[in-house]
Protein backbone atom coordinates (compact mmCIF):
# COMPACT_ATOMS: atom_id res chain seq x y z
CA UNK A 1 0.00 0.00 0.00
CA UNK A 2 1.40 3.65 -0.95
CA UNK A 3 2.00 5.76 2.19
CA UNK A 4 1.36 8.73 -0.04
CA UNK A 5 -2.01 8.12 -1.67
CA UNK A 6 -4.88 6.16 0.59
CA UNK A 7 -7.40 3.72 -0.28
CA UNK A 8 -9.77 6.93 -1.20
CA UNK A 9 -7.47 7.76 -4.23
CA UNK A 10 -7.18 6.21 -7.69
CA UNK A 11 -5.85 6.55 -10.96
CA UNK A 12 -8.22 7.82 -13.74
CA UNK A 13 -7.78 9.51 -16.98
CA UNK A 14 -7.58 13.23 -16.92
CA UNK A 15 -8.66 15.66 -19.89
CA UNK A 16 -8.04 19.04 -19.13
CA UNK A 17 -8.10 18.22 -15.47
CA UNK A 18 -11.10 17.20 -15.50
CA UNK A 19 -11.67 13.16 -14.56
CA UNK A 20 -12.64 11.10 -17.71
CA UNK A 21 -12.97 7.55 -19.03
CA UNK A 22 -9.60 6.31 -18.99
CA UNK A 23 -11.16 4.19 -22.63
CA UNK A 24 -9.66 6.73 -25.31
CA UNK A 25 -11.86 8.23 -28.13
CA UNK A 26 -15.31 7.39 -26.94
CA UNK A 27 -18.61 8.12 -28.68
CA UNK A 28 -21.63 8.04 -27.01
CA UNK A 29 -25.32 6.72 -28.27
CA UNK A 30 -28.45 6.49 -26.14
CA UNK A 31 -30.65 3.68 -26.60
CA UNK A 32 -34.13 3.05 -25.51
CA UNK A 33 -34.44 1.47 -22.29
CA UNK A 34 -34.56 -2.44 -22.72
CA UNK A 35 -37.30 -4.63 -21.58
CA UNK A 36 -36.87 -7.55 -20.40
CA UNK A 37 -38.13 -11.35 -20.49
CA UNK A 38 -37.23 -12.89 -17.59
CA UNK A 39 -33.08 -12.97 -17.17
CA UNK A 40 -32.81 -11.60 -20.44
CA UNK A 41 -33.60 -8.89 -22.93
CA UNK A 42 -36.65 -9.23 -25.12
CA UNK A 43 -34.34 -8.60 -28.12
CA UNK A 44 -31.82 -11.37 -26.62
CA UNK A 45 -34.39 -14.21 -25.68
CA UNK A 46 -36.04 -13.97 -29.11
CA UNK A 47 -32.48 -13.66 -31.00
CA UNK A 48 -31.85 -17.21 -29.07
CA UNK A 49 -35.46 -18.49 -29.49
CA UNK A 50 -34.82 -17.87 -33.59
CA UNK A 51 -31.75 -20.07 -33.40
CA UNK A 52 -33.74 -22.73 -32.11
CA UNK A 53 -31.56 -22.53 -28.77
CA UNK A 54 -33.04 -23.06 -24.98
CA UNK A 55 -34.27 -19.84 -23.31
CA UNK A 56 -35.80 -21.35 -20.58
CA UNK A 57 -32.56 -22.14 -18.49
CA UNK A 58 -30.94 -19.18 -17.96
CA UNK A 59 -27.60 -18.51 -19.59
CA UNK A 60 -24.37 -17.03 -18.17
CA UNK A 61 -22.67 -13.54 -20.51
CA UNK A 62 -19.82 -15.73 -21.59
CA UNK A 63 -22.20 -18.56 -22.71
CA UNK A 64 -24.37 -16.19 -24.65
CA UNK A 65 -21.37 -14.76 -25.82
CA UNK A 66 -19.98 -18.25 -27.19
CA UNK A 67 -23.49 -18.58 -29.17
CA UNK A 68 -23.40 -15.70 -30.77
CA UNK A 69 -19.35 -16.29 -32.07
CA UNK A 70 -20.47 -19.66 -33.14
CA UNK A 71 -23.49 -18.09 -35.23
CA UNK A 72 -21.34 -16.00 -36.70
CA UNK A 73 -18.59 -18.76 -37.66
CA UNK A 74 -21.62 -21.09 -38.97
CA UNK A 75 -23.74 -18.22 -40.99
CA UNK A 76 -19.96 -16.57 -42.05
CA UNK A 77 -20.79 -13.04 -40.89
CA UNK A 78 -17.04 -12.06 -40.49
CA UNK A 79 -16.28 -8.80 -42.78
CA UNK A 80 -14.27 -9.70 -45.89
CA UNK A 81 -12.61 -6.44 -45.75
CA UNK A 82 -12.17 -6.68 -42.06
CA UNK A 83 -11.42 -9.67 -40.33
CA UNK A 84 -12.03 -7.94 -36.70
CA UNK A 85 -15.42 -6.75 -37.88
CA UNK A 86 -19.33 -8.87 -38.01
CA UNK A 87 -21.00 -8.08 -40.48
CA UNK A 88 -24.83 -8.10 -39.07
CA UNK A 89 -27.84 -9.82 -40.67
CA UNK A 90 -31.16 -9.50 -39.43
CA UNK A 91 -31.28 -11.79 -36.59
CA UNK A 92 -27.59 -9.43 -35.07
CA UNK A 93 -29.26 -6.34 -36.35
CA UNK A 94 -32.49 -6.88 -33.91
CA UNK A 95 -30.27 -7.73 -31.02
CA UNK A 96 -27.39 -5.28 -31.33
CA UNK A 97 -29.30 -2.15 -33.19
CA UNK A 98 -25.99 -2.15 -35.93
CA UNK A 99 -25.12 -3.38 -39.14
CA UNK A 100 -21.79 -3.96 -37.88
CA UNK A 101 -19.68 -5.32 -34.57
CA UNK A 102 -16.48 -5.58 -33.45
CA UNK A 103 -15.71 -9.54 -33.06
CA UNK A 104 -13.91 -8.38 -29.21
CA UNK A 105 -16.44 -6.15 -28.90
CA UNK A 106 -19.52 -9.07 -28.34
CA UNK A 107 -19.18 -9.52 -24.96
CA UNK A 108 -19.07 -5.97 -23.85
CA UNK A 109 -22.53 -5.41 -26.16
CA UNK A 110 -24.59 -8.38 -24.44
CA UNK A 111 -23.96 -7.26 -21.10
CA UNK A 112 -26.69 -4.56 -20.85
CA UNK A 113 -29.26 -7.56 -22.18
CA UNK A 114 -28.85 -9.30 -18.89
CA UNK A 115 -31.41 -8.58 -16.10
CA UNK A 116 -28.66 -8.40 -13.42
CA UNK A 117 -27.32 -5.51 -14.99
CA UNK A 118 -30.05 -3.31 -15.71
CA UNK A 119 -29.13 -0.72 -13.39
CA UNK A 120 -25.88 -0.57 -15.13
CA UNK A 121 -26.94 0.05 -18.83
CA UNK A 122 -30.24 0.72 -19.30
CA UNK A 123 -29.67 4.00 -21.25
CA UNK A 124 -26.57 4.27 -22.61
CA UNK A 125 -24.07 2.59 -25.38
CA UNK A 126 -20.31 3.04 -25.76
CA UNK A 127 -18.32 2.23 -28.51
CA UNK A 128 -15.09 3.20 -29.83
CA UNK A 129 -14.50 5.32 -32.48
CA UNK A 130 -12.33 2.76 -34.39
CA UNK A 131 -15.40 0.25 -33.60
CA UNK A 132 -18.07 2.61 -35.05
CA UNK A 133 -17.92 2.65 -38.96
CA UNK A 134 -21.83 2.96 -39.43
CA UNK A 135 -22.87 6.34 -37.63
CA UNK A 136 -25.97 6.06 -38.90
CA UNK A 137 -26.92 2.59 -38.27
CA UNK A 138 -26.99 3.39 -34.59
CA UNK A 139 -30.22 3.03 -33.00
CA UNK A 140 -31.74 6.54 -31.64
CA UNK A 141 -27.97 7.82 -32.09
CA UNK A 142 -27.03 11.37 -30.45
CA UNK A 143 -23.79 11.77 -32.16
CA UNK A 144 -21.10 13.97 -31.41
CA UNK A 145 -19.58 15.50 -34.23
CA UNK A 146 -16.51 13.88 -35.55
CA UNK A 147 -13.98 16.50 -36.01
CA UNK A 148 -14.04 17.15 -32.17
CA UNK A 149 -13.59 13.67 -31.46
CA UNK A 150 -10.73 13.21 -33.41
CA UNK A 151 -9.14 16.01 -32.73
CA UNK A 152 -9.16 15.43 -29.09
CA UNK A 153 -5.79 14.26 -27.93
CA UNK A 154 -4.71 11.13 -25.20
CA UNK A 155 -3.89 12.84 -22.38
CA UNK A 156 -1.61 11.83 -19.08
CA UNK A 157 -3.32 10.07 -15.98
CA UNK A 158 -3.86 11.58 -12.75
CA UNK A 159 -4.17 10.73 -9.59
CA UNK A 160 -7.41 11.81 -8.95
CA UNK A 161 -8.94 12.56 -5.15
CA UNK A 162 -12.16 13.66 -6.02
CA UNK A 163 -13.26 11.32 -8.52
CA UNK A 164 -16.95 10.63 -10.37
CA UNK A 165 -18.24 7.30 -9.15
CA UNK A 166 -19.24 6.53 -13.24
CA UNK A 167 -15.41 6.21 -14.52
CA UNK A 168 -13.86 3.53 -14.98
CA UNK A 169 -10.90 3.25 -12.63
CA UNK A 170 -7.11 2.65 -14.65
CA UNK A 171 -5.79 -1.31 -15.03
CA UNK A 172 -2.00 -0.08 -13.84
CA UNK A 173 -0.41 -1.39 -10.74
CA UNK A 174 -1.33 1.23 -8.14
CA UNK A 175 -4.59 0.29 -8.37
CA UNK A 176 -4.79 -3.49 -9.07
CA UNK A 177 -2.65 -3.58 -5.63
CA UNK A 178 -5.52 -2.14 -3.50
CA UNK A 179 -7.86 -5.28 -4.43
CA UNK A 180 -4.85 -8.07 -4.79
CA UNK A 181 -5.84 -11.13 -3.09
CA UNK A 182 -2.45 -13.07 -2.66
CA UNK A 183 -3.07 -16.90 -1.06
CA UNK A 184 -1.81 -16.14 2.24
CA UNK A 185 -4.35 -12.95 2.68
CA UNK A 186 -7.08 -15.38 1.08
CA UNK A 187 -6.39 -17.87 3.45
CA UNK A 188 -6.52 -15.51 6.46
CA UNK A 189 -9.96 -13.90 5.13
CA UNK A 190 -11.46 -17.25 5.13
CA UNK A 191 -11.22 -17.89 9.17
CA UNK A 192 -14.55 -15.54 8.48
CA UNK A 193 -16.64 -17.22 6.79
CA UNK A 194 -19.71 -14.43 7.10
CA UNK A 195 -17.17 -11.90 5.49
CA UNK A 196 -15.09 -13.74 3.39
CA UNK A 197 -17.54 -13.74 0.06
CA UNK A 198 -17.46 -9.67 0.63
CA UNK A 199 -13.77 -9.42 0.66
CA UNK A 200 -12.77 -11.55 -2.20
CA UNK A 201 -15.52 -10.92 -4.87
CA UNK A 202 -13.95 -8.18 -7.35
CA UNK A 203 -10.93 -8.66 -5.90
CA UNK A 204 -7.58 -10.15 -8.39
CA UNK A 205 -5.95 -13.38 -7.73
CA UNK A 206 -2.66 -14.23 -9.52
CA UNK A 207 -2.22 -18.09 -10.76
CA UNK A 208 0.15 -20.14 -13.07
CA UNK A 209 -0.47 -20.54 -17.04
CA UNK A 210 -1.00 -23.28 -18.99
CA UNK A 211 2.75 -24.32 -19.90
CA UNK A 212 1.04 -25.51 -23.04
CA UNK A 213 -0.13 -22.46 -23.44
CA UNK A 214 2.80 -20.91 -25.90
CA UNK A 215 0.44 -17.69 -27.04
CA UNK A 216 1.60 -16.67 -23.02
CA UNK A 217 4.56 -14.20 -22.43
CA UNK A 218 4.04 -14.33 -18.70
CA UNK A 219 4.67 -17.27 -16.27
CA UNK A 220 1.31 -15.77 -14.70
CA UNK A 221 -1.57 -13.96 -15.06
CA UNK A 222 -4.10 -11.72 -12.76
CA UNK A 223 -7.82 -13.02 -12.92
CA UNK A 224 -10.55 -11.14 -11.25
CA UNK A 225 -12.80 -13.07 -8.36
CA UNK A 226 -16.30 -12.63 -9.81
CA UNK A 227 -17.92 -15.82 -7.12
CA UNK A 228 -17.20 -17.94 -4.51
CA UNK A 229 -18.37 -21.86 -4.28
CA UNK A 230 -18.06 -25.00 -1.98
CA UNK A 231 -16.41 -27.90 -4.23
CA UNK A 232 -17.78 -31.27 -3.36
CA UNK A 233 -16.64 -34.85 -3.07
CA UNK A 234 -13.67 -36.03 -0.45
CA UNK A 235 -11.87 -33.17 -0.78
CA UNK A 236 -14.62 -30.63 -0.36
CA UNK A 237 -13.58 -26.88 -0.03
CA UNK A 238 -14.02 -23.14 -1.05
CA UNK A 239 -14.00 -22.78 -4.93
CA UNK A 240 -13.41 -18.87 -6.81
CA UNK A 241 -15.07 -18.18 -9.47
CA UNK A 242 -12.95 -15.78 -12.34
CA UNK A 243 -13.77 -14.06 -14.94
CA UNK A 244 -12.55 -15.21 -18.55
CA UNK A 245 -11.00 -18.61 -17.21
CA UNK A 246 -12.77 -22.31 -18.18
CA UNK A 247 -12.76 -23.70 -14.67
CA UNK A 248 -12.81 -22.50 -10.63
CA UNK A 249 -9.99 -21.57 -8.87
CA UNK A 250 -8.81 -23.28 -5.59
CA UNK A 251 -7.38 -21.38 -2.76
CA UNK A 252 -4.24 -23.57 -2.98
CA UNK A 253 -3.72 -22.28 -7.02
CA UNK A 254 -3.14 -18.98 -5.69
CA UNK A 255 0.33 -17.20 -6.00
CA UNK A 256 1.37 -15.51 -2.80
CA UNK A 257 3.91 -13.36 -4.49
CA UNK A 258 3.33 -10.01 -5.79
CA UNK A 259 2.19 -9.51 -9.20
CA UNK A 260 4.75 -8.18 -12.21
CA UNK A 261 3.65 -4.88 -14.07
CA UNK A 262 3.95 -7.00 -17.48
CA UNK A 263 1.20 -9.11 -16.02
CA UNK A 264 -0.91 -5.58 -15.14
CA UNK A 265 -0.31 -4.74 -18.80
CA UNK A 266 -1.70 -8.38 -20.21
CA UNK A 267 -4.82 -8.05 -18.05
CA UNK A 268 -5.15 -4.23 -19.44
CA UNK A 269 -4.79 -6.01 -22.96
CA UNK A 270 -7.79 -8.51 -22.04
CA UNK A 271 -10.02 -6.06 -20.50
CA UNK A 272 -9.33 -3.76 -23.45
CA UNK A 273 -10.16 -6.45 -25.83
CA UNK A 274 -13.72 -7.14 -24.18
CA UNK A 275 -12.63 -10.54 -22.40
CA UNK A 276 -13.20 -8.61 -18.93
CA UNK A 277 -15.00 -5.57 -17.79
CA UNK A 278 -13.69 -2.82 -16.81
CA UNK A 279 -13.44 -1.99 -13.15
CA UNK A 280 -15.55 0.54 -11.72
CA UNK A 281 -14.00 3.12 -9.70
CA UNK A 282 -17.10 3.07 -7.09
CA UNK A 283 -16.58 -0.75 -6.61
CA UNK A 284 -12.89 -1.12 -6.58
CA UNK A 285 -13.03 1.72 -3.89
CA UNK A 286 -15.72 -0.34 -2.43
CA UNK A 287 -13.70 -3.25 -1.85
CA UNK A 288 -10.10 -1.62 -1.04
CA UNK A 289 -11.70 -0.12 1.95
CA UNK A 290 -13.14 -3.43 2.99
CA UNK A 291 -10.21 -4.95 2.45
CA UNK A 292 -7.83 -2.15 4.15
CA UNK A 293 -7.29 -3.11 7.51
CA UNK A 294 -7.11 -6.93 6.97
CA UNK A 295 -3.99 -6.31 4.48
CA UNK A 296 -2.56 -3.91 7.11
CA UNK A 297 -2.51 -6.41 9.85
CA UNK A 298 -1.52 -9.41 7.04
CA UNK A 299 1.74 -6.87 6.18
CA UNK A 300 2.44 -6.36 9.37
CA UNK A 301 2.39 -9.88 10.74
CA UNK A 302 4.67 -10.74 7.80
CA UNK A 303 6.92 -8.55 8.86
CA UNK A 304 6.78 -9.27 12.29
CA UNK A 305 7.55 -12.49 11.41
CA UNK A 306 10.61 -11.59 9.01
CA UNK A 307 12.23 -9.38 11.96
CA UNK A 308 11.75 -12.52 14.25
CA UNK A 309 13.14 -14.65 11.82
CA UNK A 310 15.93 -12.76 11.59
CA UNK A 311 17.09 -12.09 15.10
CA UNK A 312 16.76 -15.97 15.42
CA UNK A 313 18.97 -16.58 13.36
CA UNK A 314 21.45 -13.80 14.16
CA UNK A 315 21.53 -15.50 17.80
CA UNK A 316 22.09 -19.23 16.62
CA UNK A 317 24.98 -17.47 14.43
CA UNK A 318 26.71 -15.73 17.81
Amino acid sequence: MDDKAGVSSFWVEENDGKAQNPIKKKRKYRNQKKEFDGWGSTSLIRFLQSIGRDRSNELTQSEVTDVVNEYVKQNNLISATKKKRVVCDQRLHLLFGRKTIGRLKINELLESHFAENRGKSDDDIFFNLDDDSDDEDAVGTSQTPKSASLERKSQPKKLAREKPKSCFAAIIPFNIKLVYLRRSLVEELLKNHETFERKVIGGFIRIKCDPNDYLRKNSHQLLQVTGVKKSSGINAGILLQVSGFFKDISINMLSDEYFSEEECKDLHQRVKDGLLKKPMIVDVEKMARALHEDMTKHVLSELLCSLVFQLLHSCRIQ
